[in-house]
């Protein structure tokens, strides 16, 4: 899928688009203005899909490996301009300066009590999107948080400089991690330009700061150690990735299902006391209880770009007559533990890791279909998976997301039915699609 005949010329002159393309998308375009915004990402999926295909040529290998990093350095005095997150990040960084814990104390009482002052301070609160609730970003963002406050003097700017280099290291040391893992398993290297030339990664990650870039890389890190039976190894870099986002906590069951239940419980313990670890320098009274008052208030108030959620929130109304949130936001993650469990630990004996993959995503993907926020960016780990396995449905998916930015279209934000719609339809009828032609060339089991 995706060779297609390359030619320098062409070869070029669609890596110059793309990188005026992300110029654009990066310095020149507003959330809030969709038709550009949809537009412009267009134009760099389908350079994207002439790129990746040319990369099959090794004359062109190298080049693109240059073409990525061009993109990614041409974003590098980016402001983010498709989330606002990064305004916490800074914050809780901040409050680790002053020796304060970002778990225990809400934005709103350190303002309204002083704690924080400054004008630089007073921007920062009135742009967070979070200014209710305690932080809910793991220890080892809390570190790099903390290093971008510390060099930054505090100015957002420098700041968001800081954080976005960062990313880039990231970036570099999963491309290391990706390229071990595929001469491992003997899986063409030009596979490698799915991840790095894929124009939401790029946007994403490294432009508008989302730190799904570091976790990606300690859980590639934690692949290849696993794939090379270092165990160890493996364990302390899933451990890093949980504790920069918790998200890799999901492959643990599958990881104990690969390598046995005596290596496997010990893996998952040692990483576990791992996470523990890096927590104890923010463990207090206070801890667990703000931190599970966050999660609960995330399952159980937001929602954003969700579809199984969406058509039980419509049947509550029917039979309720209100938004069932409350509810809904207890079953679903119950039931999408179920399935991770059972998707993990189907069928006696071992597998290859091919299977292992695979299953990977699968329990990424029934994750995203439950729950009830998917950003566009929570499909970058969704596109690394799919870099070792056939199934491309994750890439679809990398392009269709995008369409979720028309809900900042107008304000109040607002989703559009039928954006949501045709997302998700495509991307679960292509999903159904691969996975029957794939199970019929007897592919995975």
């Amino acid at each position: 899928m995706f060779k297609q005949a390359a030619s320098p010329i062409l070869f070029y002159t669609i890596a110059s688009i793309s990188l005026a393309g992300f110029v654009l998308l990066g310095y020149a375009t507003d959330r809030a203005n969709f038709l550009q915004l949809i537009a412009l990402f267009g134009i760099l999926f389908g350079a994207y899909y002439y790129l990746i295909g040319a990369n099959h040529h090794d004359d062109f290998f190298k080049h693109s490996i240059i073409v990525a990093v061009l993109f990614r350095l041409s974003l590098l005095f980016m402001h983010p301009n498709l989330s606002d997150d990064f305004y916490r990040f800074i914050w809780d960084g901040r409050l680790i300066e002053k020796g304060m814990n970002p778990y225990s104390y809400l934005p709103n009482q350190i303002t309204k009590e002083q704690m924080l002052v400054g004008a630089s301070n007073l921007e920062l609160f009135q742009k967070m999107n979070s200014p209710n609730y305690y932080s809910v970003y793991p220890p080892v963002l809390q570190f790099l948080f903390f290093i971008s406050a510390k060099l930054s003097f505090g100015y957002h700017t420098v700041a968001v400089y800081i954080l976005r280099v960062f990313v880039l290291l990231a970036e570099l040391g999963t491309f290391i991690y990706l390229t071990k893992i595929l001469d491992f398993l003997k899986i063409e290297r030009a596979k490698i330009f799915l991840y790095l030339l894929n124009p939401l990664i790029i946007l994403e990650l490294t432009g508008n700061l989302h730190f799904e870039a570091v976790m990606i890389f300690f859980l590639t890190a934690s692949f290849y150690y696993l794939l090379v039976s270092k165990y160890v190894f493996s364990a302390v870099f899933i451990a890093l990735a949980i504790s920069t986002k918790v998200i890799p906590l999901l492959f643990l069951p599958l990881i104990i299902k690969k390598i046995g239940w005596k290596n496997g419980i010990i893996y998952a313990a040692f990483s576990l006391g791992i996470i523990i670890l890096l927590f104890l320098p923010f463990i207090d009274q206070q801890l667990i209880s703000n931190v599970g008052d966050s999660v609960s208030l995330y399952f159980q108030k937001f929602e954003f770009n969700a579809s199984i959620y969406y058509l039980l929130r419509e049947i509550g109304y029917k039979i309720v007559g209100y938004n069932a949130i409350g509810f809904i936001g207890k079953v679903l993650p119950i039931i999408s533990t179920c399935l991770i469990l059972f998707i993990s630990f189907r069928g006696k004996g071992q597998f290859s890791w091919q299977v292992f993959f695979n299953r990977a995503l699968n329990i990424l993907f029934v994750y995203y279909l439950l729950s009830l926020v998917v950003h566009p960016w929570y499909v970058s780990l969704l596109v690394l998976i799919s870099v070792f396995v056939e199934n491309r449905f994750a890439i679809l998916w990398s392009l269709l997301i995008f369409g979720s930015y028309f809900a900042y279209n107008s304000i109040p934000f607002e989703e559009s039915f039928w954006v949501n719609v045709v997302e998700y339809s495509v991307v679960i009828i292509f999903f159904i699609y691969e996975n029957k032609k794939l199970k019929a060339m007897k592919v995975f089991n």
